[in-house]
């Protein structure tokens, strides 16, 4: 809603600095540009479960990349990672235990599937981060008030807060997930946008009870191939053949075309993987600058970690909020924003977060991705700093925007 918003007000020839959606900005590489084509002819069904050579190569490279050790897994491919994570829901009874704030789409796929949800509040003070002392005592005490948790949604690196797990974190998260029999659902989408830490998935510690749900949309700017990739232990063969009849009897497969498409994505191209680093490294150095922002308005802030998100709270600036504008809630400061700074954002609410907390979710994608990648495979810059407000104009515009709105409350 945010997106067509902003599109509204930009076709109308407003200015508005976008930080409201998640898209990344890159273009679709010439490779892949050029698979399509050449398989646009194929138009045969498919298997519910995938190309075989794609589910093949898809679970091979994904492991790798996530560092998972096991090889004991089936691979489902779905219109997106988000489908897939809505039919394992679907496919697993029980009560769900959903750390907030997390990504938008969880808890309406809750609502739709029927399940209760378990609430696990995280705040700054923990990075938004769970832990397992945390998660041991949520499962008890829901359990102990009738409640029957059986899964977990992580999602790392976090949208909204751009935070990732350590490896002992997760650890610790897996000790109990076995311990309690809970089945993880570890969305792991913006593995391959990692900042200076390789990625590790949880199925490291817990590959028998951990789905893994991965895509395309966010390392290689293929969100509109809408195509994801879910690895199944085989220790849960009725959850994967759950999945295997939900996708029969509803979106029947993935276009075939698009998975043709896309086996080159999964085979460690050269030329690809560079291509994936340099937009990381992009993504890390804007989203660093406001970061730096953030710092600039003594907002106490974690370094971002990946991903293209930031999740600052700006309850220090509650009293001068209040004051200057008004403003109480984060429905409330995302409106404003909007209308006096020409700044779009997301709200704690869409989170899954009260929206008594001034929180807000800034996207750093607002900018022309192949712009950004041929100044930046050109060393046009003198500095970080220097490449944002060179290359990535509306998003050093939009922090100035962000600054001056909280100077002013601050006054």
């Amino acid at each position: 809603m945010i997106n067509e918003q902003v599109g509204k007000y930009r076709a109308q020839g407003k200015t508005v600095y976008h930080m409201g959606f998640g898209e990344s900005p890159f273009p679709v590489h010439p490779i892949i540009q050029q698979a399509i084509a050449g398989y646009s002819g194929k138009n045969q069904y498919l298997p519910s479960a995938g190309l075989t050579e794609l589910r093949t190569k898809a679970k091979q490279y994904i492991r790798k990349k996530h560092d998972i050790v096991s090889d004991e897994f089936e691979t489902m491919i779905g219109p997106g990672s988000k489908e897939l994570i809505f039919d394992v829901q679907l496919a697993v009874d029980g009560d769900l235990l959903f750390p907030a704030p997390s990504w938008v789409s969880y808890i309406p796929q809750t609502m739709i599937t029927r399940d209760n949800v378990i609430h696990i509040r995280l705040g700054p003070e923990q990075q938004y981060k769970l832990n397992g002392e945390r998660l041991e005592r949520t499962i008890l005490e829901s359990r102990a008030e009738g409640a029957n948790p059986t899964k977990l949604i992580l999602n790392y690196p976090n949208n909204p807060t751009g935070m990732t797990y350590t490896p002992i974190e997760l650890e610790e998260i897996a000790e109990v997930a076995r311990k309690h029999h809970i089945l993880v659902i570890s969305d792991e989408i913006y593995a391959q946008v990692a900042f200076r830490r390789p990625h590790r998935s949880i199925a490291h510690y817990y590959p028998e009870g951990t789905i893994v749900t991965t895509g395309l949309s966010k390392h290689l700017s293929l969100g509109g191939f809408r195509l994801g990739v879910a690895l199944v232990p085989q220790r849960h063969p009725r959850v994967f053949e759950v999945l295997r009849s939900i996708a029969s009897e509803t979106f029947s497969a993935v276009s075939t075309p698009i998975q043709y498409s896309v086996l080159t994505a999964f085979e460690e191209n050269e030329e690809i993987e560079k291509y994936i680093d340099q937009c990381t490294e992009i993504h890390d150095i804007v989203t660093r600058y406001v970061w730096h922002t953030l710092r600039t308005l003594e907002v106490d802030y974690a370094e971002p970690q990946g991903g293209f998100y930031l999740y600052p709270d700006f309850g220090s600036y509650g009293e001068g909020l209040k004051k200057t504008y008004g403003v109480e809630r984060s429905t409330q400061l995302a409106h404003e924003l909007l209308n006096r700074s020409s700044l779009a954002s997301l709200p704690a609410t869409a989170f899954g977060d009260d929206d008594d907390n001034l929180r807000l979710r800034l996207s750093t994608v607002d900018f022309d991705g192949l712009t950004a990648l041929i100044r930046y495979r050109d060393g046009e810059f003198d500095t970080e700093e220097d490449f944002v407000e060179r290359v990535c104009p509306r998003v050093a515009a939009g922090c100035r925007a962000l600054e001056s709105f909280f100077q002013e409350a601050a006054r």
